[in-house]
């Protein structure tokens, strides 16, 4: 019984992982432009930044507990447009590269 309940933990756990590798690893998938829809997670996920560089480009308390926002509802909060947040969003982008290629 134990080991058929760890051999579905594992079947369901990798599916997850591989899933989601194949996902983040499909090129459509990566610096996509900001849509409404969007949670700061899938944007640090889209853009392959850390999640403090991703709230500070957001506008968001970086020391705030983490909740799930859409882009649309922080454009809104911070009286922005999503081009505003995007041009935000790239410029971290850059500086975060530069800084890692260094």
């Amino acid at each position: 019984m134990a080991f058929s309940v760890a051999l579905c933990a594992l079947g369901y756990f990798g599916f997850k992982t591989i899933s989601s590798t194949i996902y983040w690893m499909d090129p459509a998938h990566q610096e996509q432009p900001l849509a409404g829809w969007m949670t700061p997670r899938y944007v640090g996920q889209s853009y392959k930044l850390p999640r403090e560089i991703v709230l500070e480009a957001l506008m968001m308390d970086p020391s705030a507990p983490p909740r799930r926002i859409s882009v649309d509802a922080i454009a809104a909060k911070n009286n922005v447009t999503l081009d505003t947040l995007q041009d935000r969003v790239d410029a971290a982008a850059a500086i975060w590269s530069a800084r890692r290629n260094d």
